[in-house]
């Protein structure tokens, strides 16, 4: 779902399912950790056998629109060096 050099994923998180997973990790300062926002997925996670239409995270993304059920993103640069298969990248 998304490409990037190491430093940059972890600080510059683009794609929906990139920012859920880094909002999991527990910070080692409990003031960090008190005031960090935890995205929590909601639904089913899709059948692998049988993955929905368009975007295969659209069932459980909070970015999601019509054009993410209808249309599977390309993996593309939307940064130099950074790539994510999203019709709505950028910060959650």
């Amino acid at each position: 779902m998304e490409i990037a050099a190491s430093e940059e994923l972890y600080a510059n998180p683009l794609h929906p399912y990139t920012q859920a997973l880094m909002s999991a990790i527990p910070a080692p300062n409990p003031t960090i950790e008190r005031a960090k926002k935890r995205i929590i997925l909601e639904g089913d996670v899709p059948s692998p056998v049988n993955p929905p239409s368009g975007c295969p995270f659209h069932p459980r993304c909070f970015k999601a629109r019509d054009i993410c059920s209808q249309v599977t993103p390309p993996l593309e640069p939307k940064q130099t060096g950074h790539l994510a298969a999203c019709h709505f990248p950028g910060p959650a």
